[in-house]
């Protein structure tokens, strides 16, 4: 009989301390793990959070196996887009504008991307110190300045990451993305540059082309006669609309390509004496987006890289990339100049 009671007793006290430690053990199990693994990652293998609550996204580039945190990235993105001795403020915008795009383009790490002009360049720690010799260490600090200065920032447009196309050299204003594309990008307008921007070294380009390479060129037969009374029509950016020849015509990106040129501002003449081809082009690059040397431009003229980035593209906000359940773009505007 002692036994019995024995055991309603111990049931008794069981049914009063088990819902504790289900409780207990329940709050346990909704506690998140974190662990900051502080090495290189291999190809495939997924980021962490990192301590600073910063989106933590790797990059990997089209024919290596090698895969690059993000900011990582990024220095080499800037390194080899724009020289080091610009404005820090340039620098600045630059990392900002390629951050944007590389987002935009590999779709927050999922896809590869180039390391050429179809996309951005890349220089690699090694390509660097070979390209900058005696001057690696302080070039290396001070592009690596302007990218942690802008650590996770991004461009976006109504919540949405923007296509940050760059170029190196304007004609003077730079070129909507309905001119280049007939799309029409609210953020892509045509823009005016500084004059200064000038002082590139890419400003002008002469190009020289016998008749039968401009023939080639065009897969057609042209005669001087041609040549010397083509009709060359302009868009409100100076650039080349198209360029006509009997009933035939070719849009001035066509031309571009076709004659590999530096950009869609050109002249053609023909040279009686040499009896070739001339054409002289103004900027250099396709004209859309944030002119680098224009960065350069403002940047000496007193404008922060936020500056610079709101007079190339027009409506955006520059947001910090946050940790979310929607692939890292938890974004907030970080500057007063974001509308």
């Amino acid at each position: 009989m002692k036994k019995i009671h024995l055991y309603i007793l111990i049931s008794i006290v069981a049914l009063f301390l088990l819902p504790t430690i289900v409780i207990k053990q329940k709050a346990k199990e909704k506690v998140p793990v974190q662990t900051h693994v502080a090495r290189p990652l291999k190809s495939g293998q997924n980021a962490v959070k990192e301590k600073d609550g910063s989106c933590p996204i790797t990059i990997q580039i089209v024919g290596q196996k090698e895969t690059y945190p993000l900011e990582e990235y990024i220095v080499g993105v800037v390194a080899a887009e724009m020289p080091a001795s610009f404005d820090l403020e340039a620098l600045k915008a630059q990392a900002i504008a390629s951050r944007t795009f590389a987002l935009k383009r590999t779709s927050f790490g999922k896809s590869k991307i180039e390391p050429t002009v179809s996309a951005q360049a890349y220089a690699s720690p090694s390509q660097r110190k070979k390209d900058w010799g005696a001057n690696y260490q302080k070039n290396e600090k001070k592009i690596r300045k302007a990218v942690q200065a802008t650590k996770g920032q991004v461009l976006t447009y109504k919540k949405d990451l923007i296509t940050a196309m760059f170029f190196s050299t304007s004609n003077g204003q730079t070129e909507s993305a309905k001119s280049y594309s007939g799309q029409v990008v609210p953020y892509l307008q045509s823009v005016t540059v500084p004059t200064s921007e000038k002082e590139s070294p890419r400003f002008h380009t002469n190009y020289t082309f016998t008749l039968m390479q401009w023939n080639n060129a065009f897969n057609q037969q042209w005669t001087k006669s041609q040549i010397y009374n083509i009709k060359i029509a302009r868009n409100s950016s100076g650039r080349v609309k198209y360029i006509a020849s009997g009933t035939k015509k070719w849009t001035g990106r066509e031309v571009r390509e076709k004659l590999q040129l530096a950009s869609s501002d050109f002249t053609v003449a023909w040279d009686t004496d040499t009896k070739k081809v001339k054409v002289q082009t103004t900027g250099y690059g396709h004209g859309v987006g944030m002119s680098q040397y224009g960065a350069k431009a403002l940047a000496e003229k007193g404008a922060s890289s936020s500056e610079i980035l709101h007079h190339f593209y027009q409506h955006v906000k520059i947001e910090k990339l946050k940790k979310s359940s929607s692939l890292c773009l938890n974004s907030q505007a970080i500057d007063k100049n974001s509308k």
